[in-house]
């Protein structure tokens, strides 16, 4: 029964890591196939279809799972969810249309520990001198990456203007909207909701936003790109989000977190096949730097929660004894 219980495991664990695998491939292939074809269209067209249609394919599991709301002790975390989410999504697809598709991966991905920080220390949380050293090192890699766009040095050659500049902040706030996304979605899921249910509400934002800037040309667009549009709404938004919980679901969190530092590598080298954007030297260091301090980030993550652990539960026993001997 052992051994039966122990290959079981590992197939499942098995499955998890070939569906976190998976879901960084597709997320990274989707994100240059959008860039390429987003060139002669308004991005916020594309947000608005894709993440309606998103919202109405998770609503159907929502359904089913006999689970309360509790709308008037979560309102204002899914407000601030649904914010974050504009931040996040908007922002980072609206920078593809004017950014290498590997440099706003990375951004997103690299000013994430800064965020992070910045958001212990509002909650006055233990921060390691580890955490201080990474996010420095990817302020610094983050630079390297901004400074190519603007001497010409990454895979696309632009002319420096205003919507370049936009680009930029733009990718450092979906940055900034991917930390706060992941603290409001664990507020919400501390206090029974679901994947389905938190996937259901989280993009009424984007959806209004997207509507507002787009209700005059969105049905003329719409249909000369509906087949695409589609295609990478399934293949690049729903497909990798079902398989990301899948991984969830099953691996651990150090492992699901390390999948999310391969995006960028992946994206880098999908954009090879992108005819508009060229060999950038400078772009692959500044990713597999942050790749690097990426991976580092997470067993720093580990050890510290590891000693967290040990802390409290050394704490925790000293009371006891302490509470024994009272009682003595």
């Amino acid at each position: 029964m052992g051994l039966k219980a122990n290959v079981s495991e590992n197939r499942i664990y098995t499955k998890g890591v070939i569906a976190l695998l998976l879901s960084a491939l597709l997320t990274a292939t989707s994100q240059v196939f959008y860039a390429s074809h987003v060139q002669n269209l308004h991005p916020f067209i594309f947000t608005g279809i894709s993440f309606f249609l998103t919202a109405c394919y998770f609503s159907f599991f929502a359904r089913n799972q006999k689970v309360e709301y509790k709308w008037k002790s979560t309102w204002k975390s899914l407000l601030k969810l649904n914010l974050s989410s504009v931040l996040a999504f908007m922002g980072f697809y609206f920078a593809l249309k004017f950014i290498e598709p590997a440099i706003v991966s990375s951004l997103e991905m690299g000013l994430g520990p800064l965020f992070v920080i910045f958001l212990a220390l509002t909650q006055r949380q233990f921060i390691v001198k580890a955490q201080w050293g990474i996010a420095l090192g990817t302020l610094l890699a983050c630079f390297l990456l901004i400074i190519s766009i603007f001497n010409g040095n990454s895979a696309v050659q632009m002319n420096q203007n205003t919507n370049t500049i936009l680009g930029v902040i733009a990718s450092a706030f979906c940055g900034l909207g991917a930390v706060l996304c992941t603290s409001y979605s664990k507020q919400l899921s501390s206090v029974g909701w679901t994947s389905s249910m938190i996937l259901t509400h989280r993009f009424y934002g984007i959806v209004l936003l997207s509507f507002i800037f787009t209700y005059d040309i969105l049905f003329d667009y719409f249909f000369d790109n509906v087949l695409w549009i589609l295609l990478v709404t399934i293949a690049g938004v729903l497909i990798p989000m079902y398989l990301l919980q899948k991984g969830i679901q099953y691996c651990e969190t150090f492992l699901v977190m390390m999948s999310l530092c391969f995006v960028p590598v992946f994206t880098f080298f999908f954009q090879l096949f992108d005819p508009r954007l060229s060999w950038s030297t400078t772009t692959l260091i500044g990713v597999i730097l942050l790749f690097l301090l990426g991976v580092f980030s997470i067993y720093v993550e580990k050890n510290k929660l590891t000693i967290i652990d040990s802390f409290k539960t050394e704490f925790s026993r000293a009371k006891s004894d302490l509470k024994s001997k009272k009682d003595y």
